[in-house]
């Protein structure tokens, strides 16, 4: 329940402080489609793991966001990639998972080219066992992250990002990511 009021907080503190010096004839940065990549590091416990997997995160984002006047960014967003996961215990491996999901940030700056964002986002994922042990399935589950986006140019930007996936109980994840987007 935590988690979920912190998520709630930082949007009501994105909405709450937008940057109203944004010109309503300024370019808008953050408006528009998207497609992108982005890499990062992967920490993914199943219930029954004693630690963490470590694990290189890839995948695709593919995405259409609108930027207010004020600056406020919404968006919907659907991710698709691998997760690396590969469990000691168990011998379950992640074949890949996909997300879709809300968006909400805040366009700041003198030019109007940095992006803080929150997203909360249903995901699911596909395990296979890597012996004839088990049958392959997935999971269900929530995101919630953040990051910051900085635009290089009118069609591309930059990203960093954190996110927490839970699939239920003692079933979660950690995902640090760096991405590159293109609008369209």
């Amino acid at each position: 329940m935590t988690l979920i009021k912190t998520f709630l907080t930082t949007a009501a503190l994105i909405v709450a402080t937008t940057n109203a010096t944004i010109a309503a004839d300024n370019d808008k940065k953050f408006d528009g489609s998207y497609i992108g990549v982005e890499a990062g590091i992967d920490w993914t416990k199943l219930a029954n793991d004693t630690g963490r997997d470590k694990s290189f995160y890839y995948g695709g984002v593919l995405g259409f966001r609108s930027q207010m006047n004020s600056g406020l960014v919404i968006g919907l967003e659907g991710t698709f990639g691998d997760t690396g996961y590969q469990s000691p215990i168990t011998g379950a491996n992640a074949k890949y998972e996909y997300s879709a999901g809300l968006t909400l940030g805040s366009a700041f700056g003198d030019d109007g080219a940095n992006l803080i964002y929150t997203k909360a986002a249903y995901v699911r994922a596909r395990f296979d066992p890597s012996s004839a042990a088990g049958d392959a399935y997935t999971d269900d589950g929530w995101r919630f992250g953040g990051g910051y986006e900085r635009a290089l140019s009118d069609s591309m930007s930059f990203r960093l990002s954190t996110d927490y996936t839970t699939y239920g109980t003692g079933k979660n994840g950690w995902a640090s990511k760096a991405g590159l987007l293109v609008k369209f």
